[in-house]
């Protein structure tokens, strides 16, 4: 009776889990979708609500003193807003905001997988779950004049693996309830196998 009882809850646990990481995907890449999204079209306020650096911010602020929130709010966006504005370039790079010359308007895109995971790098306590969401995006650039240089040329066609942190977790060992988004976008790396370039000009 014992082993029958251990068994169905070891099922139970099972199928939670992969409810829970299918659910987990999909929110994943609705997330990523509307990042990129929000890139092509330079819309700042969607980048602020899902990148985690900007998020990490306002939850702390959030836990600061209540008289002072709303003006620091308000100045850690127009902060976030001023160095986006300011990035210049089009260099793949890992500087924040530089993931915006990597969707240029006439840029096509495609989530070819999203799978959620343990974060085995976290230094989070080995009790609590810290899950990261990693997702491979292929994308084309129609206009060489458009595309972002890699190793001083530009590309016509490149593969990224792009990282998100549930939304919960942007501070490690602080959850915040400020936060819009079950998951938060927070880097993206090029595929050395994935890249295909213009011809020189």
């Amino acid at each position: 009776m014992l082993k029958r009882t251990t068994l169905f809850l070891l099922m139970v646990v099972c199928i939670s889990s992969i409810i829970a990481c299918g659910g987990g995907t999909s929110k994943a890449r609705q997330a990523l979708e509307q990042y990129i999204e929000a890139l092509k079209k330079s819309d700042f306020q969607t980048l602020y609500e899902l990148n985690s650096v900007t998020q990490r911010k306002v939850a702390l602020i959030s836990r600061g003193a209540e008289a002072d929130r709303e003006t620091n709010l308000k100045n850690n966006l127009e902060e976030y807003k001023t160095l986006f504005n300011s990035i210049q370039g089009n260099e793949v790079s890992h500087a924040v905001w530089a993931e915006k010359f990597l969707f240029p308007g006439d840029s096509s895109y495609s989530i070819t997988s999203v799978i959620v995971e343990n974060d085995t790098e976290s230094k989070t306590a080995a009790f609590r779950n810290r899950m990261v969401a990693k997702a491979v995006v292929k994308v084309s650039y129609p206009n060489r004049d458009t595309a972002p240089i890699y190793e001083e040329k530009r590309i016509k066609e490149a593969t990224y693996v792009a990282v998100l942190i549930s939304g919960e977790d942007v501070v490690r060992g602080i959850q915040s309830k400020n936060i819009v988004s079950d998951w938060l976008f927070k880097n993206i790396n090029i595929k050395e196998d994935g890249i295909t370039y213009w011809p020189a000009s």
